[in-house]
């Protein structure tokens, strides 16, 4: 390793990534915090104590949303989805390993979804 100091844009720019994160994770682990007030609770801070009165309500059905249906849902969805790609990703294969026409173009939109 170098003994060369780091200039200030390094700092800058750390400190540009510090907010990122922050901005980026901060509002979900402020409501996954919240999330364990009990039932007089709200999203405010202090907390009125530590309970697991909401989760009880959630996996017991007692929620506005289903949980399990939902979890079903997407699960079925997640298994189309893997089986489409992995067929189209097969067939696109199988294509480029020939040269035919218009290859450069099918390529070049296949990595930009990707990129995407």
């Amino acid at each position: 390793m170098s003994d060369r100091p780091r200039s200030p844009a390094f700092y800058a720019l750390a400190a540009f990534f510090a907010l990122f994160v922050a901005f980026l994770y901060g509002p979900t682990l402020t409501i996954l915090v919240l999330s364990f007030q009990g039932p007089q609770g709200g999203l405010t801070f202090p907390m009125n104590g530590v309970s697991t009165h909401w989760f009880g309500k959630l996996w017991a059905g007692l929620g506005i949303v289903d949980i399990w249906g939902a979890l079903w849902r997407s699960l079925r969805l997640g298994l189309v989805v893997m089986l489409l790609t992995v067929v189209i990703a097969f067939f696109a294969g199988l294509a480029f390993r020939k040269r035919f026409r218009g290859e450069r173009a099918l390529f070049t939109v296949a990595v930009a979804s990707l990129i995407v």
